[in-house]
């Protein structure tokens, strides 16, 4: 009887449970930077804010940070969204640049005898081959 009891709470519990979500699925997206408000120049070991303007194509895209990838003198730097997958849109392309604030720390370690320079590769989009573009942005480094 307790074998017949368990298994009958064993069937009515997975019956109740959905194999399909109701969640919505997002994917990770790099949205293109429209412009950016750099400082003239940098010390190292200093803190710079950086305004960065993006758009976002349409409502189904939210801002979600930043991506970089740094190097010894440079550093790539995009706008990561999520995007809601199998969503109805509205678009944004209409509406002005949204801004987010970055704070970047120019390295302790930079060599100022040997960079004279800190360079951004600013992602601006994709090409008609889908090759990322980006433009390099360099902001002078001294004491």
């Amino acid at each position: 009887m307790k074998k017949l009891l368990l298994l009958l709470v064993l069937v009515a519990g997975l019956s109740a449970c959905s194999l399909e979500e109701d969640t919505p699925q997002f994917e990770v997206a790099f949205l293109p930077v429209e412009s950016l408000e750099l400082p003239e120049s940098m010390v190292p070991g200093h803190t710079y804010p950086i305004k960065i303007y993006y758009k976002r194509p349409d409502d189904c895209h939210y801002f979600d940070g930043f991506y970089t990838e740094k190097a010894n003198d440079s550093e790539i730097l995009a706008v990561q969204a999520l995007v809601i997958q199998d969503a109805k849109c509205k678009s944004l392309e209409s509406e002005e640049a949204e801004w987010a604030m970055y704070d970047f720390t120019c390295p302790n370690n930079l060599d100022i005898t040997q960079y004279s320079a800190y360079s951004f590769q600013i992602f601006k989009g994709v090409d008609s081959q889908g090759n990322r573009i980006f433009e390099t942005v360099s902001v002078p480094v001294g004491e």
